[in-house]
């Protein structure tokens, strides 16, 4: 019997898809997932760069802060139910691509929105965009995660902790929900993903506070995992940040 012949490219695949389609999905998802809405709601609204803007991240939370409630929730509207989702639906829908396809889809999404091309590679942190593609792959897991965010910010008045905590339960409610092992994983990504963003901020982000100064790195690392900055106090923190 002779050799087997070197499959053609066209037929390489990648998780049971076209390896050219995927990563062309993969690509579109990360430039879609890159459009900066709340920059750019805010540039057109104010002439501002919300970097420079209250908490200086590039996302619906700080656009509310910036430029008011309406347009803010829009931004955070737009980020949840449209950068996130529709990714997903092209890959599983559209495409017909397997689920694992769709993990793919969404994380060049979530890694687009945090790691925007179109602004030097800084971003948000991707709660929004991340949730909204669960919200396409089991909507009610979505319902959960914003309940768990939502009740905890209105017993606490903390939103970081309360997102985070949301973030780490979420790979276990979709586990125990009996869901399809690529969205535990597309979970279990999803906060990894955030928690980077949140530890790694945005270049420039951090004007450190007097009180941060005298912090070991690991003590500053660990304030910005658990509560998105460098040190507990929130308006303490806004204001150390003399450069904005």
């Amino acid at each position: 019997m002779g050799a087997t012949p070197p499959r053609a490219p066209a037929d390489v695949e990648i998780l049971g898809a076209p390896a050219a389609g995927v990563l062309t999905l993969a690509l579109g998802a990360y430039l879609f997932g890159a459009i900066p809405t709340a920059y750019l709601a805010v540039r057109f609204r104010r002439g501002a760069d919300i970097r420079q803007l209250g908490s200086g991240n590039v996302g619906g939370a700080n656009a509310i802060q910036a430029i008011g409630r309406t347009p803010g929730l829009i931004v955070m509207a737009f980020d949840v139910f449209v950068k996130g989702p529709l990714p997903v639906i092209v890959a599983g829908y559209l495409l017909d691509y397997d689920k694992g396809v769709e993990v793919v889809a969404g994380c060049a999404a979530l890694m687009g929105h945090n790691w925007s091309v179109f602004l030097g590679f800084s971003g948000g942190r991707g709660l929004g965009t991340g949730s909204g593609v669960m919200f396409a792959m089991a909507p009610p897991i979505w319902f959960i995660f914003a309940g768990i965010g939502l009740v905890y910010w209105t017993i606490t008045r903390n939103s970081p902790v309360g997102w985070m905590t949301a973030l780490l339960l979420q790979p276990f409610i979709v586990a125990g929900f009996g869901l399809p092992r690529e969205y535990v994983v597309y979970a279990a990504l999803f906060a990894v993903i955030s928690g980077i963003k949140r530890v790694a901020s945005n270049p420039g982000e951090r004007r450190l506070p007097d009180e941060s100064r005298e912090m070991s790195h690991l003590h500053i690392y660990w304030n910005r995992l658990i509560y998105d900055r460098d040190i507990k106090d929130r308006e303490a923190w806004l204001r150390g940040d003399a450069g904005r």
